[in-house]
């Protein structure tokens, strides 16, 4: 037994040394892939303009009259449930309203954005690496092939939109964060701007069309009433609506007050792309890729010597 244990350690050994002279063999091979990956990669890079993200902080106020009135059916209109009963939350209402194609659409052509991205200087102001964009305007598509796919096309701006924004509340503070990104930072804080009103427009208009059918509703039953138990209880609500309304109309943004407003970024505080770790894995993913293919060359070479 003991004979058998050392041959196979002797055998796990000798194998170690012939993978380790394998790799040491085909080292130019790893080399050449190494410096190849790595300089396309570096070329990658370069070629990426930085992104920046700026971000609004909201604070929002909670509704004691019952909810948000209509936006059951606005929720049902972006394919979300919010089930019976419930209030929806700003951030909900909000997200709502992204995910809407036709306010979206709106919105774009309102605000101008289908302009802006449609102008073929709108990289003048991105930031590169080094500060060196010739390898971006290298590969830069012409500005007929830009024209050509993005003129009036309205679409693809609203979704280049979509991905770059994100709207999120944070559940122990109840903190609602606003944030976009972009490779100009001068244009985040705008579209936050531009989207917060719209949205808050949009949703307050909604909101108030059904308070003033209530109490349309309300005063014909407060005609109506005869008891005076009645009359009062249907002056309490008229009452509560009132005040929600005044308070839904005190607002800057819906049902939110603003604790931190979007502005444009630091130029050296980008969000992506990581360059050093783009580096690094492609460093270390070349080493690999080198490494196999030696390991199948001379596997290749064992094969052919066998037959």
């Amino acid at each position: 037994m003991n004979m058998q244990e050392t041959d196979i350690v002797e055998e796990d050994e000798i194998d170690l040394r012939e993978l380790w002279q394998t790799i040491v063999k085909g080292k130019k091979i790893i080399a050449i892939i190494t410096t190849v990956v790595l300089a396309l990669t570096l070329v990658y890079v370069l070629k990426l303009p930085n992104v920046y993200k700026s971000d609004t902080v909201l604070i929002p106020t909670e509704s004691k009259s019952g909810g948000l009135g209509g936006l059951g059916g606005l929720a049902a209109i972006a394919g979300i449930n919010v089930g019976g009963g419930g209030s929806m939350t700003p951030d909900v209402a909000f997200n709502s309203l992204l995910n809407n194609y036709a306010f979206m659409k709106n919105f774009v052509i309102k605000n101008k954005f289908d302009v802006y991205y449609t102008n073929v200087d709108r990289d003048k102001n991105y930031v590169f690496a080094l500060g060196f964009r010739g390898i971006y305007n290298l590969f830069k598509a012409s500005s007929e092939d830009k024209a050509k796919n993005l003129d009036a096309e309205v679409f693809p701006i609203v979704q280049k939109i979509k991905g770059n924004m994100s709207i999120g509340s944070d559940k122990k503070s109840g903190l609602i964060t606003v944030s976009y990104n972009d490779s100009d930072r001068n244009f985040p804080p705008l579209v936050i701007k531009a989207f917060l009103h719209d949205a808050s427009e949009y949703l307050v208009k909604n909101n108030l069309h059904i308070i003033n059918r209530k109490l349309g509703y309300f005063e014909k039953e407060l005609s109506k009433a005869e008891s005076f138990e009645l009359r009062q209880s249907i002056s309490g609500m008229v009452s509560s609506i009132l005040k929600e309304k005044v308070m839904m109309q005190s607002k800057k943004y819906y049902q939110c007050d603003v604790l931190t407003a979007a502005t444009p970024a630091y130029i050296k505080n980008k969000s992506k792309p990581k360059r050093g770790l783009i580096l690094v894995v492609s460093f270390i993913t070349s080493i690999i890729l080198g490494i196999f293919l030696v390991f199948f060359l001379e596997f290749i070479k064992g094969t052919k010597k066998e037959e």
